[in-house]
């Protein structure tokens, strides 16, 4: 329960209240209408911070486990219009991950010429994304592990590998780096994806990652 709640934070911003207002992202958007970290040890539910005290009163009686989510979505369009569904697995880290190839390279300022190729969109956004891990070869980065999002707590895993590098393992060691950086910085590493993502929890189950949770949400249209 308490990653769970360490990822929630991470994941959005929220009022003093802990209701959401929004993706812990600089631009990052509405937050979603509802979302619920489930774990072993129970559950945590968080809503946003536009909903109504009788919506918000209804949708935590019909949130047990398991989930009904028809009936959840049913109760979330009757504030606004449902946009999308998220589910999927959230993932801790050992205390060790192994070591990394000696190809990983940590990108700094002065090293963004290695994103051109591949990720040249990273290159302005680089500040926010620290720490940034990249398999390199041939002074071009091919896989990149950086922070989607990050609080005083935590950090979350954001993993890009470009066409025609996949399924090499590539991936697997530049998150080994970003996860010891980010420890190393005093946060927690978070990896999470959805269940229809099997590439990501390929990479989850190589790097020998813990799942503490899943995460479900509800968003709406703005």
């Amino acid at each position: 329960m308490d990653m769970m709640k360490i990822q929630a934070d991470t994941l959005y911003t929220m009022d003093d209240r802990n209701r959401l207002l929004s993706i812990n992202e600089p631009d990052g958007g509405r937050a979603p209408a509802l979302f619920i970290g489930i774990t072993s040890a129970g559950q945590c539910s968080y809503y946003h911070a536009q909903l109504p005290f009788t919506l918000i009163e209804e949708l935590g009686c019909v949130s047990g486990l398991p989930l009904d989510i028809s009936k959840l979505i049913r109760r979330v369009e009757t504030f606004k219009p449902v946009k999308g569904v998220w589910m999927g697995p959230a993932y801790a880290f050992p205390e060790k991950c192994g070591e990394w190839h000696p190809n990983v390279q940590l990108i700094e300022s002065y090293r963004t010429f290695l994103l051109a190729e591949h990720f040249p969109d990273l290159i302005e956004r680089l500040h926010e994304k620290m720490p940034v891990a990249a398999y390199v070869i041939e002074d071009s980065a091919v896989a990149v592990c950086c922070s989607a999002r990050v609080s005083k707590q935590g950090a979350e895993a954001s993993l890009y590998t470009a066409p025609g590098f996949r399924g090499k393992g590539y991936a697997v060691d530049a998150v080994k780096c970003w996860q010891h950086h980010v420890k190393k910085n005093g946060r927690i590493p978070i990896y999470s994806t959805s269940w229809d993502n099997v590439a990501s929890q390929t990479v989850a189950r190589k790097l020998g990652l813990i799942q503490f949770g899943v995460d479900f949400s509800i968003t709406t249209t703005s």
